[in-house]
């Protein structure tokens, strides 16, 4: 029965290749199991690595950025607060040419009052004059003797009121009647 033994022995050779090769197998997947959770492990260390030197490197950026912005914002505050000067120096010179220009008018316009106020006054003084010597005339047709005596002072000075101004009519009249 050396068939059956061959049989047997073959049978049991194969079981046992089978089981040396299902253990070597086994091996090899437990080993390369190792071996990428070791690589998993490997690279999510080299990940989380390259994120803090990411993170850190951000940060270290985003200060640099900050410190550049603010130096930018105080350049921008400076040079709009000088141009902001200007726009009100510039609007101080106008409002000071305005308002010179318009006391130089109204000063025009005083000194234009104070002017005919004086010729006013000097037709006035002639006009009362006139009536005095037409009035004692009327009243001293013949022998009446009239002396009229007027002076008029007027000054066009400025800023003086009207009350500077002097005027004086001084009348005399000297009579001698006839009879008739």
């Amino acid at each position: 029965t050396t068939h059956s033994q061959i049989d047997e022995y073959s049978k049991k050779r194969t079981a046992e290749i089978s089981e040396a090769v299902s253990s070597a197998i086994e091996k090899v997947v437990a080993d390369t199991a190792t071996q990428q959770q070791k690589l998993l492990s490997d690279a999510k260390e080299r990940a989380n690595a390259i994120e803090d030197e990411y993170k850190q490197r951000l940060q270290e950026r985003l200060a640099q950025l900050d410190a550049d912005k603010a130096i930018l914002l105080a350049e921008l505050e400076r040079s709009l607060n000088e141009r902001q000067e200007t726009i009100l120096g510039k609007a101080r010179q106008d409002i000071d040419l305005i308002q010179n220009a318009a006391n130089e008018k109204k000063m025009a316009v005083f000194k234009e009052a104070q002017v005919r106020a004086n010729q006013q006054v000097d037709q006035i003084t002639e006009k009362v004059a006139e009536l005095v010597a037409e009035d004692a005339q009327r009243r001293l047709q013949s022998t009446t003797q009239t002396i009229i005596t007027t002076k008029s002072i007027a000054t066009g000075e400025n800023h003086q009121s009207s009350a500077n101004h002097a005027s004086n009519a001084t009348t005399t009249t000297s009579k001698t009647s006839e009879s008739h």
